[in-house]
Order: structure tokens, then sequence, then C-alpha cells
């Protein structure tokens, strides 16, 4: 029978779906919160009350600080181990010559550990004495072994030296290594009849305590403040409870032993932040993964190169599975005794034997200021991840006119390993004469030298073109096709059209990401057996990364006076 009859005819609209940029995902160790679930947090969300304390929450707020003011990023808890730390030997003294050195266990206590030898000779043969005090106080004298246990029963330290079993020690030589625990050694600053605090527990998240001494005297009449950032910020002052315990909410207890304290003595204690192992944050990853697609990835925690090449498989697996994701990780932090120079050569070593497009490492670091008035040391990636969610995907974190990095404030003597850092592939802060407080460098990803994806712009705009060019092809599957003719409303017209309207989008986006593209479709292709090829070239957007100025002079009405040119 005859009638009118309805349909709809979808995708006429323009939208061009399929972009995510400026979603991101955060996962890190943190005091509550369930581990593996993903929370959605923004600007206005309880931090403390969702996830407590820890290095996720301290690098969401980074986060949150720079990434504007409707930012919506997915913050995913880790489950964590106590930190600590043996770090590498280094030898001094002697002729200079010196044998392979590595140290191997768990911290167990809190140690400086100095080895001296006082007779040359082979492994077996020479001997040496041992301080785990800095060399302030030295043991008795022993014949080195290929393994060398330090410190034995209650004082043992977790940490043994291994040496080459034909290693050759020379009359003089030392070598020092630290060992850490996750509550580090307390240190008094003042009187030394004043009696040493104790701080015991396991750490929730990294601080630098300081406990100082306002008013002298024993438990219950003495007074103190603490400080959680290395005495910045000081809370109210209190008086020493009578048990001499004071609990804080980053899991360790301070104990006051009774005694008399004098007024104006200052305690220090580093607290080491908890840390994921790789496979903890894999498996924390998988189910938020498989329900969020996000633009890239942070991982808050400090991480080496075997924790890249893991991350840069996931990548390459997520990619695989047609959704393109990059992952920011973070280099740790120098430790006890490591200058500059030191923790250079150590993030040089680790990228050595590493390369991955798809893999970002922040090695900046310095004190940072947050939202809770607190000033900590820790590493940047998440004000410069909260930078890059701020910014169109063809932009440079280090654009001058963004502005600088006001939260952060850069370790003295930074600008001497800054460029070599820099041109390594990390990612790293500089500053600029004429300009006040610290900017982004270049925003490397840890590719090649010869790779087109050494920056984390182009990466961007790659990404979120292929992802809009997957989406609108999808809609040439399984349609007609007659190569014959090229630009029918089906067929090969239809597909490039789609792709071409995806991309167009970049191409009029203000500010654009793209400055154009082509798309070509290759002629006399066995579609039947191969499928179809679509070739796309993506016209990107250049970035001024260095200028020179040359500057002449010349006299008034002479040949070089321009004014009287024409």
């Amino acid at each position: 029978m005859g009638d009118v009859f309805e349909y709809l005819v979808d995708g006429t609209s323009g939208l061009a779906p399929g972009g995510v940029d400026g979603k991101a995902m955060v996962a890190g160790v943190c005091s509550k919160g369930q581990v593996g679930k993903a929370y959605l947090v923004g600007t206005r969300s309880d931090l403390v009350g969702m996830l407590g304390v820890g290095p996720l929450v301290d690098r969401l707020r980074d986060v949150l600080a720079t990434a504007g003011q409707d930012a919506v990023v997915v913050a995913v808890p880790v489950q964590g181990q106590q930190g600590g730390y043996i770090s590498s030997p280094i030898w001094s003294g002697g002729n200079g010559s010196y044998p392979a050195a590595s140290v191997s266990g768990v911290p167990q206590k809190n140690a400086d550990v100095v080895i001296e030898v006082l007779s040359a000779g082979q492994v077996g043969t020479a001997t040496v004495r041992v301080s785990t005090d800095g060399g302030e106080a030295f043991g008795s004298p022993e014949t080195v072994a290929a393994q060398l246990p330090i410190g034995v029963s209650d004082e043992a330290t977790g940490a043994t030296l291994l040496l080459p079993e034909n290693a050759l020690l020379e009359e003089g030589q030392r070598l020092r290594f630290a060992v850490r625990c996750a509550v580090g050694p307390v240190e008094r600053v003042g009187d030394a009849s004043s009696p040493l605090i104790t701080v015991t527990g396991d750490v929730l998240a990294g601080a630098e305590l300081s406990v100082q001494i306002v008013k002298g005297g024993d438990r219950n009449e003495g007074t103190y403040q603490l400080s959680v950032d290395g005495g910045d910020n000081y809370g109210k002052v209190r008086t020493i409870p009578v048990d001499g315990t004071v609990a804080t909410d980053l899991g360790v207890t301070i104990t006051f032993p009774a005694g008399d304290y004098v007024g104006g003595t200052t305690y220090a204690c580093r607290l080491l932040p908890p840390e994921p192992s790789i496979v903890d944050v894999m498996a924390a990853l998988e189910s938020p993964l498989s329900v969020h697609d996000v633009e890239f990835v942070y991982i808050a925690a400090p991480s080496d190169s075997v924790d890249w090449a893991a991350l840069s498989a996931k990548a390459d697996e997520l990619w695989n599975l047609h959704r393109p994701t990059y992952f920011k990780c973070e280099a740790r932090l120098p430790r006890d005794g490591e200058d500059l120079n030191d923790f250079a050569a150590y993030l040089l070593a680790e990228r050595q034997d590493f390369a991955s497009r798809f893999v970002q490492v922040c090695c900046q670091y310095g004190e940072v200021a947050d939202s809770t008035g607190l000033s900590k040391l820790r590493n940047w990636c998440g004000l410069q991840a909260g930078r890059v969610i701020s910014i169109p995907v063809q932009r440079a974190t280090g654009r001058v006119r963004d502005g600088n990095i006001s939260q952060g404030t850069l370790p003295e003597g930074w600008e001497t390993v800054q460029p070599t850092l820099e041109e390594a592939g990390y990612l790293t802060a500089k500053k600029y004469a004429g300009q006040s407080g610290a900017y982004w460098g270049d925003s490397r990803t840890m590719a090649d030298a010869t790779s087109d994806f050494r920056y984390e712009e182009v990466l961007r705009v790659v990404f979120k073109a292929v992802r809009k060019m997957r989406i609108a092809a999808l809609k040439s599957m399984y349609d007609d096709l007659d190569p014959v003719v090229p630009d029918s409303d089906t067929g090969l017209g239809y597909l490039k059209a789609n792709i071409a309207g995806a991309l167009d989008t970049m191409v009029a986006a203000m500010p654009k990401e793209l400055a154009g593209y082509s798309i070509s479709i290759p002629s006399k292709q066995d579609y039947v057996n191969n499928g179809l090829a679509v070739e796309a070239r993506l016209i990107g957007i250049g970035i001024i990364r260095e200028i020179k100025l040359y500057a002449s002079y010349a006299y008034a009405g002479t040949r070089g006076d321009t004014r009287l040119e024409g």
C-alpha cells in the first residue's frame, strides 16, 4: 500500500570523532583507594579523602595545577613497597686504577659505608677496615673477600660488597656507598646534649621531616614544631607528649625519649616514598586501560630502563589494538652522596641501551610548591603532564609565551648538566638569561636520533590524526568498490572524502593542528587479495627551537645607513 516512509540519513553532519588529546591516566602509590580501580579526578576533587596521601596524590596536585580549569584525569592506585636503596659504590684514593665493584642486597639499616684498604693485595689477602658512619669510626681490620657483608647481627645493613675473585687492591684506596631505608637517619643540628629522637613505621608518603625544639625541657614541658617539607613550613607549636610519641599522617611515629631537650635544636629525617614494581604497575593498569581510552599514561614512580622497556612493549600492544597511547615516566632522584655529575652519568648509562618512540622520561626535579602550601623535593613530570593536557597537540610545552614553571625551583648547578640530558632524550627544564623562573626544554621522547618521532608534539599530532583517520575509514568497510570509477559516491571516492574530512578538522582548528595533508590511493592495487592501501602525508606545524640574532652597526650618513637606500 502507498504511504510516506521516513528514513534517517546518518553521517552527514561533518562530525569527525576519534581524538583523545588532553585525556590522561596517572598511576602511582597512595594510602587509600582500591588498587587497579580508575578514579576520575578534577580540580575540585577531594584527593585526600579519596586517595589519602602518597606519590600519586602529590603528582595529581602537580598535574591539576597546570592542566587548566576543566581538566579531568584518570587516577589509578598501585600496590607499593617500602622505599630504600643502596647507592652505587664510588672509588677514590690510591693510584686511580680500581677493580670493578658492585653492591647487592636489600636495605636493613641506614649506613654511610666507607671501606679503606690498609694493605695491598688480591682479594683474599688484602686487608681493609669498614665504617658505617661515613668514616668517623672504623671496625677492626679484616681480610677482604669476594663477598663482604657490611655489618653483622643487629648492625647488619643488608648490603654486601661484591669484588672479582682476582681483583687487586692498592693501599689507600677507599670505596664509599650509602644504604638508605624508607625512614632515613635522624640528624641533629644543635646542642649534642639534647636527646636524639627516633622515627619508626611504614612510610605512606615521602617527606623531609624537620622537628624543631621551640622551648627546652623534658616531656610534657618542652615544646616543638613539625615540618614535612624540610623546614620551609612549620606547624603549630605543640607540647612534647607525656609518653613521648607523636603519630603522623605519613605512616611514621616520632618518639621523644625522656630527657632535657634544648631549645633551638633541630632534627631532620628524610622519608622515602613507597614505590611500585613494574609488575604491580602493569597489573593495576590492566582493567583501567580496557575501559578508558587516553592519550598518555603517566607512571608516578621512579623508573629505570627495565621499566621503560616493559612500558614500551605495552605501548606497542595498545598500538596493535588501534589505540595509540604513549607513556610518561619519572627518573629517580639523586641519592645521598651523589652529585649532579654522578646523577647525569647514571642517566646516560640507563639511556644507552634503550630507545622507544612511545616512552618519555622526565629527569627534571627540584622543589615544588603545591596547593597545600608545602614545598617538597620531587620529580617534575606531573607539572609537565599537566602542561601537555592544557595545550593543543601541535604545541611544544616549552613555548615561552605560555609562561614559566611557576611551581618549581631548579636545583643549584642544573644548567651544567641540562643540555647533555636534553640531548640524550630526557625531559628537562632550563633558565633563559633575562627571564625569571624555569621553562621546559625540548619535549623529547626516547626515540632514536634518526626517528621522526623524537618530539612529543609530533607524536601527539600523528596519534590524533591516526585515530581520526581510522574512525573515518571504518565507514568504508565492506563498501562497494569499482576502482575504474575512483570518484564515485561509494568506494574509493567515499573513503578518500571521509579521511579528508577527518583531517580537515585538524587543519581548520584554532590554532591549526596540521598545516595540511595529502591523501593518495595508489592505482592498480590487488584489493581482492591484499586489501586497500591508503597513503596519508601529514604536514605538521613547525617549532622554532633556536634563534640566531645578527647585529651590525653603521654610522649615520655612511653607505651602511639603510635610510639612504632607494
